[in-house]
């Protein structure tokens, strides 16, 4: 086998092993998730947050059941960037006496949170620094 050819295998079976890496990888990501959420908010009240969550699965997810396991006192809304638009797109809380009307995606709301889109939630000043179980796909339970 020539200098070439080794070489040219060496790169393949790299590649290969790379793949197979980042393939394994994203296997156990794209499961339901958790994720730790806390902070200070101003003032010194602990548990506001703004954190960055994230939804990783390829399919898309409905705002209610991505935050279906936080429990509705801890949280306040989602946002997500809508990149062909170039705008950030909402989903408020409703069960903390938010108006439905306010999620209707002609004012801006999500309908459905995208595959690979990065996810920001909004936790109400207070609430305790937790893991917080998020669902990635809408026929995900909590248990």
């Amino acid at each position: 086998m020539s200098w070439i050819h080794r070489k040219a295998l060496a790169v393949v079976v790299a590649g290969a092993a790379i793949a197979t890496i980042l393939g394994a990888t994203l296997g156990i990501a794209v499961a339901k998730h958790t994720s730790t959420v806390g902070g200070v908010c101003s003032g010194g009240s602990p548990g506001c947050n703004i954190h960055y969550v994230g939804a990783i699965r390829s399919g898309s997810v409905s705002p209610d059941q991505f935050t279906k396991c936080i429990p509705p006192a801890n949280w306040q809304a989602i946002y997500i960037w809508d990149g062909p638009n170039q705008r950030w797109q909402h989903f408020f809380n409703t069960a903390n006496g938010v108006p439905t009307y306010v999620n209707s995606t002609s004012a801006g709301g999500i309908s459905a949170i995208p595959g690979f889109s990065g996810v920001v939630l909004i936790m109400t000043p207070g609430a305790p620094t937790q893991e917080v179980t998020l669902l990635d796909l809408n026929n995900e339970s909590c248990n």
